[in-house]
């Protein structure tokens, strides 16, 4: 990955550091208390995460975000049992678009595919059914 592309990544995870700031209180307000302590949790990790991303170098930020998925990643998923796949983008709650499979970071799905890394085997918990998936692919 250039200079250039790698610039373009460091701007768009301290503009997610910034949203998430100013905007936490906000997206929380509609969540009843114990899941309003689990997003809190879940975004705190996400934010720790990214600060840590920050701290790398430019060769290492690179490999680090085609492994992880974060806020504007689409995934790849695999589901193990009928080996069928599945693209999901995560984006920021007021982009998603369910017909063109973006979910909100605080999705049920969307929140469990943040911080994942390619090739990582999971359940993933549906309100319908638990599904053993497997992430093929990150593109940030």
């Amino acid at each position: 990955m250039n200079r250039s592309h790698t610039s373009i990544h460091r701007s768009r995870l301290v503009e997610q550091l910034v949203y998430l700031d100013e905007q936490l209180p906000v997206l929380l307000e509609s969540y009843a208390s114990q899941q309003k302590i689990r997003m809190r949790t879940k975004v705190d990790d996400y934010v720790k995460s990214m600060v840590k991303l920050l701290e790398l170098d430019d060769d290492h930020l690179a490999t680090s975000l085609s492994e992880i998925t974060m806020i504007g990643s689409s995934v790849r998923l695999r589901f193990v049992e009928d080996g069928t796949h599945e693209v999901f983008k995560v984006v920021y709650p007021k982009e998603i678009d369910p017909d063109h499979n973006k979910i909100s970071f605080f999705s049920p799905i969307g929140s469990q595919l943040l911080l994942r890394s390619r090739g990582e085997v999971f359940n993933l918990q549906t309100p319908d059914a638990e599904y053993s998936v497997q992430i093929v692919e990150n593109f940030n």
